[in-house]
């Protein structure tokens, strides 16, 4: 990145992230483990301490293994849980319980924000670029053609001014920043507030949640991992905030759902909920994400999620452009890739609350009785199961090589399990680190590797990977110094074709930025030139 000409400030950086959420210490600790100088500033002296969400998806994971903190996770969280839809009648009409890898974790696990939070936080630890300012208050920024200025009040009320060259404005629902940049929130909040309950100690086993979808109180039960668990209830008209929330009314609730009547109650807490996206996303030096960008209804665990998304996006463009692989001119298609997504993903969250919350027992008769008839049809009913209904992450334009005529490029490239050349496994992920990566797929990988090594792609530290397909041994005779592996879940087989060599851009954040099937050197010559294309157009 350019040097700054600014008159002293305190502290100058690459990057300021303003807000310590699981938004911005995703983004602070991915900076970090590229070695990207950054300063996180945060008002509060600890990270939260009170449960908040309790859904991480495998995208969200996969993001994690990126931050390295993937074992810690894991570690904390209650793996691979479905949804049950109950009927008025407390009888199972629906189930989603996913069993797929694509990214090569469960799609759907419980988990506890503070345990989550506590271990990024503890992760920042290990960078030292990245310095962390708790218990610092943003007051204002002033942005020019060359970066921002951005006051900072410590603690003891004494000024600190930050200079950077990019800010990621990761402050919340209620983000200053989001106003000073003049963005306006677009859509609506729901006419409707639920009662939140989270508790410890809960004597429910099922591990699975279960949605109640009953017109006179619809409920949510969601499980937690070591015992905690969260019950959620859609208030009726006329309850207050006070009268629902009361100690004796929420006992009251829980005897009429399950066993956790006497269960020991960590916070109960009324919340009314949104369905909204900015209309404008960022500046030419300040970029909203998180929650300051979108605002989600839980109905489909994904508030936090999308806002890891929005980190993972924005942390390999603030990578690139400090390290001068591509040019700033990357930072231009965030809003493009997220905010259609984003949104897609609210859309999903509003669909699954029309099942969850019948205004009517026709129309809960109705909606039941349509999923009940899916069991008949084995295609339909496997499709609610594996939750393939979730959009998924694809963006139709943004800093990609676009190919109207691929169904690849755009999308979340796959993470099989692979085999080594010493027979020993790992995650794709892994081998290529959080780089942009030339991946071969075909009988003849390491062949085409090998040839692509001749060409001029446009992007420094690319690395390469040769997969062979499952059903075939690897070629240990090959050229040792090519990367090679064996796809053992046969996940691209899914996505390339299996018969002809396939040659993939995948970018840090794993998302396929062009692609192309090999037939002949000529093949790779014109991908290369397209990618080179592409970057230098960033310039």
């Amino acid at each position: 990145m350019t040097t700054f000409d600014q008159a002293q400030p305190d502290k100058t950086c690459d990057v300021v992230i303003i807000g310590a959420g699981p938004t911005g210490l995703t983004l602070a600790n991915l900076l970090g483990e590229a070695g990207v100088r950054t300063i996180l500033v945060e008002r509060n002296e600890f990270t939260v301490q009170a449960p908040r969400a309790v859904s991480i998806d495998d995208e969200s994971l996969r993001t994690m293994q990126a931050c390295g903190l993937i074992k810690e996770v894991m570690a904390d969280i209650a793996p691979d849980y479905g949804s049950h839809y109950m009927s008025t009648t407390g009888v199972n009409f629906a189930r989603v319980e996913p069993t797929t890898r694509e990214y090569g974790y469960p799609r759907r696990s419980a988990f506890t924000q503070p345990e989550l939070e506590a271990t990024l936080r503890q992760g920042l630890s290990r960078w030292s670029s990245v310095e962390p300012l708790f218990q610092h208050t943003f007051e204002s920024v002033n942005e020019d053609a060359d970066g921002v200025t951005v006051e900072i009040k410590r603690l003891d009320g004494t000024p600190l001014t930050i200079r950077a060259q990019y800010l990621a404005a990761c402050d919340g629902g209620r983000s200053a920043l989001r106003k000073i940049i003049g963005a306006e929130l677009q859509g609506s909040t729901y006419p409707d507030k639920w009662l939140i309950v989270d508790m410890e100690e809960t004597k429910e086993r099922l591990r699975q949640t279960r949605v109640l979808c009953n017109p006179a109180r619809a409920a949510i039960c969601l499980p937690g991992p070591d015992g905690k668990r969260r019950y959620e209830f859609k208030l009726r008209e006329g309850e207050s905030d006070e009268e629902i929330a009361t100690e004796e009314s929420v006992k009251k609730l829980l005897a009429m759902y399950g066993p956790d009547e006497n269960a020991k109650i960590v916070r109960r807490q009324v919340y009314a909920f949104h369905a909204r996206v900015c209309d404008t996303w960022n500046t030419k030096r300040i970029y909203l994400a998180g929650d300051a960008a979108h605002l989600t209804p839980p109905f489909a665990g994904q508030g936090m999620n999308s806002g890891v998304r929005d980190a993972h996006a924005l942390a390999w463009r603030f990578t690139a452009i400090a390290k001068d692989i591509t040019g700033p001119g990357v930072l231009d298609s965030y809003q493009a890739e997220r905010k259609p997504h984003a949104w897609a993903l609210i859309e999903f969250a509003i669909n699954i609350g029309k099942v969850m919350m019948p205004t009517s027992p026709v129309q809960a008769f109705l909606v039941q009785g349509a999923f009940r008839l899916m069991r008949f049809v084995p295609k339909l009913q496997n499709y609610f199961a594996q939750m393939k209904f979730k959009p998924k992450p694809y963006y139709k334009q943004g800093f990609l090589v676009e190919d109207t005529t691929s169904k690849v490029v755009g999308r979340m490239f796959p993470q099989p399990t692979v085999e080594l050349l010493d027979r020993s496994t790992a995650k794709m992920d892994d081998l290529i680190g959080n780089h942009f990566a030339l991946i071969a797929y075909g009988e003849n990988a390491q062949g085409t590797i090998a040839r692509a090594l001749r060409e001029d792609f446009g992007i420094d530290g690319l690395r390469t990977l040769a997969v062979t397909p499952m059903r075939l041994n690897i070629d240990r005779r090959a050229d040792p110094a090519i990367p090679a592996c064996r796809d053992v879940d046969g996940l691209l087989e899914q996505m390339l074709p299996v018969a002809k060599d396939s040659l993939v851009v995948v970018r840090p954040d794993r998302y396929t930025m062009a692609t192309a099937t090999i037939t002949s050197p000529a093949d790779i010559a014109r991908l290369a030139d397209a990618v080179r294309e592409r970057v230098a157009a960033s310039r």
